[in-house]
């Protein structure tokens, strides 16, 4: 029995594609920082779709709280994809930030993902077809300093692409702006559409 670990499930985008994989008859492994978010969620969509579903609340900032929640999975679930969500939009001037701040800013949106990829991907690789799909929420406009960010984080999923060739793992990148409600979930059933090619289109019901 495969599951889809959705990062960011406490997230706008974390939920748009937690439901959309829902709705495809999915189960899911959701992770995210904030415990309520993610039960709510949790109970909406075993209410919703004949799903099962499990939650991990997990600090970004922390490598051991990573390693810990990837290490659960890995000794109870076959994972077959991954949604690796993060954010790269800053509010504050670099030089407004305090370097405890920054650091956990650093490791949270532009560390973690490459962390959590590579606790997980011995079970991925178990399975044929698996998908990694990275996203990147940025702010909008986006400014020159972020653009480059996200510019880095979409060639580094394409070199290990490339780097993975020859395996049956696909990874994917898209950069996404902030979103609200039924236009979130309409981009991550498009996504999903193109990287899975199982999902049926239209199947999603709009919250």
């Amino acid at each position: 029995m495969n599951f889809s670990v959705v990062r960011g499930a406490d997230t706008v985008w974390g939920k748009s594609f937690a439901r959309v994989l829902a709705a495809q008859k999915r189960n899911l492994i959701l992770i995210g920082a904030r415990g309520p978010e993610l039960e709510i969620l949790v109970r909406e969509i075993i209410q919703n779709h004949r799903v099962l579903v499990h939650y991990l609340v997990v600090d970004d900032a922390d490598t051991g709280s990573i390693i810990a929640a990837c290490e659960k999975i890995n000794d109870r679930f076959d994972v077959d994809l991954l949604i690796n969500y993060a954010e790269t939009g800053w509010t504050m001037r670099l030089d407004d930030h305090d370097i405890r701040s920054l650091d956990r800013k650093l490791k949270t949106s532009h560390a973690s993902g490459i962390l959590y990829l590579h606790q997980l991907l011995p079970n991925l690789l178990l399975h044929a077809h698996a998908r990694v799909i990275d996203l990147w929420c940025h702010s909008q406009p986006m400014a020159q300093w972020e653009q480059a960010m996200v510019g880095y984080h979409m060639r580094f999923a394409e070199h290990l692409h490339a780097e993975m060739r020859n395996s049956d793992l696909q990874i994917g990148g898209f950069a996404l702006p902030a979103a609200h409600g039924t236009t979130a979930e309409t981009r991550a059933l498009e996504i999903l559409e193109g990287a899975l090619p199982e999902v049926v289109p239209g199947r999603i019901t709009m919250h």
